[in-house]
This record gives structure tokens, sequence and C-alpha cells, in this order.
């Protein structure tokens, strides 16, 4: 099964890669069409996504397919250990003829998070943008789209592709997408604008917060959200993120949960303050770990049911 998992994890790779030099070339004007930003963002969609997958599959097919039959999960977990009358050939087969659909993209993003934490915590916020507009942007004709929101897709794709050429060398030896000069100075150019990009949003939002009467406070209803102060107007706009569960171990048999709230993006509707993501919080000085362990009883009434406490 080794022989067919890095088959899989190759095509998966270089696939990515075509995707991705299309992509690029598109948003740098070299095709020989007009440039075009859905077309741009749809093929470094993709790329992103079979890059992903790629990563996963490394890790273990499992990770990969949807509904596998029991026998092939046997053989992907201990395959040292199935019987020499085993017979792996029809499930080779199945697995070279896509015969098993692949995860989600959104359920791929949270996988690779729980390998790369240093990627969710970084590239939610634009994960979670390319998983909104992924699908809209092959199967629909969308107006066209800022510079910005190119440049994040773009960015994402670059970042991602060099972080894994980083941990998994072997398998990105030889793999390139495209100029890698202009590749590295869009990553540099990005990360140096997003100062400017901070500051652009402050100045905009002060012009607007000079017209705001009163002071508008949110309520703490969402999983996904928490109202925090606008470092510009005062009013509570809303931090968007996820709340994880988290523990800590008690002796050898015990362990207390706690609740904390990772923020990836800020939106203040008042004076129109928004912030992208994680790197733009931290410029801008929003805090964006909190601890909602206070609430710990609504969150386990809501998602593991009301008589889930009488367990304890």
């Amino acid at each position: 099964m080794h022989e067919v998992q890095e088959e899989i994890v190759k095509n998966l790779i270089y696939a990515s890669a075509g995707y991705g030099r299309a992509g690029l070339s598109l948003f740098r004007g070299e095709a020989k069409i007009y440039r075009n930003n859905q077309a741009a963002i749809g093929n470094l969609a993709i790329a992103t996504e079979l890059l992903i997958k790629g990563i996963i599959a490394k890790k273990n097919l499992l990770l990969l397919f949807k509904n596998i039959p029991l026998e092939l999960k046997c053989v992907l977990c201990a395959s040292k250990d199935m019987p020499e009358s085993f017979n792996r050939i029809p499930y080779q087969i199945e697995l070279r003829s896509s015969a098993f659909k692949c995860i989600e993209l959104d359920l791929a993003v949270k996988t690779i998070g729980v390998f790369y934490p240093d990627i969710k915590k970084h590239l939610s916020a634009h994960l979670n943008y390319l998983s909104r507009y992924r699908n809209k942007c092959i199967h629909s004709a969308l107006p066209d789209f800022q510079e910005y929101e190119v440049q994040r897709i773009v960015f994402l794709y670059l970042t991602l592709f060099k972080h894994f050429k980083e941990q998994e060398p072997n398998l990105l030896k030889y793999v390139e997408v495209g100029n890698n000069k202009m590749n590295e100075e869009f990553l540099t150019r990005f990360n140096e604008e997003r100062f400017d990009r901070v500051h652009s949003a402050f100045e905009e939002a002060r012009k607007k917060a000079k017209m705001i009467e009163g002071c508008k406070k949110l309520d703490i209803e969402f999983w996904d959200a928490y109202p925090v102060e606008c470092p510009i107007c005062g009013n509570d706009g809303y931090l968007y993120g996820d709340t994880k569960e988290e523990f800590e171990a008690i002796g050898n048999y015990d362990a207390e949960m706690y609740l904390t709230f990772y923020g990836e993006s800020y939106e203040c509707e008042e004076c129109g303050l928004k912030l992208e993501d994680y790197d733009e919080l931290e410029i801008a000085g929003i805090e964006t770990t909190i601890d909602r362990t206070d609430e710990i009883y609504k969150w386990e009434e809501e998602n593991m049911g009301p008589d889930y406490s009488e367990l304890f």
C-alpha cells in the first residue's frame, strides 16, 4: 500500500503545482489573455486544496478518503500485521481509480490545522475566505474581485507551499510553482504592506468615528464571534474566530476542561474598522485569546446535550 500512497500523494502535489502555476500566471498577467481575477482565484483555490490534501495523504490515506471499508482501514492502519492470505490488489485498484471520495475542503483545513497549529493560527482567516469563495469561483460568474482579495489567496498558496516545502523537503524537493524570486518578493511585499493596510483601516475608521454618537455594546451569544471594544470608536465590534475545548490533567485519571476563544479577524460595524487576519489583529493591539471557561455549562448543554452534566 505504501507505493499506492506515494502515487496518490505525488499526483495531488503535482496537480496542485500545475494549478498553482496557472493561477500565478493569470494573477501576474503572464498568460496571453486579459487578466481575470476570478480565474486566478479559482486556479489558486484548487491548487491550495490539492496541496493540503496531498500533505494529509502523506500522513495517512485514512484521513483523506471517506467511507473506506473496514478491510482497507485495517490495511492502512496495520499493514504489516495483515495475514499473508489477504488480497490487497482490489483495494489498490480502488484507491488508484478514485473509487472513494475525498474529504471536503473545510474538513481538510481542520485536519491540517491539527498537524500544523501555526498554520491554523496565522492563516485561518485566509483559509476560511478560500472556503467561502472556492466553489463560487469555479461554478458561478462573479463580479470582479478587489486587488487585495486576489492577493490574499496568492499569499495563502505561496505561504503554504513554502511552509510545506520546509517541513516536507523530500516531498516537494523538485516541485516549483513559477518564478521563485518573484514569489519571495511578493510574500515580502505583502507582509510589509500589512502595516500600511492596518494604518489605512485605522485612518478611515477615525473619519467615521467622528460622526458616531453614543456607545454600542454587544451581547455574548456566539461561539464563533466575541464582542470586543473597537480600538478606534470605543463601540463593540465582533472578533471572529472559534471556541475550543482545552484540558489540563489532574493526576492520572482526571482532567479539567477550559474554554478558549481564538480570534482570527475583527469587524466594527459602527466605524467600519476591519482587520483581516491574526497578524493584523496583533498590529492593531487586539487580544486574540479570550478565556470563556465561565460559559462552560452553556457550552456543554449546547454541544453535548442537556443531560451531559448529569453524568458527573
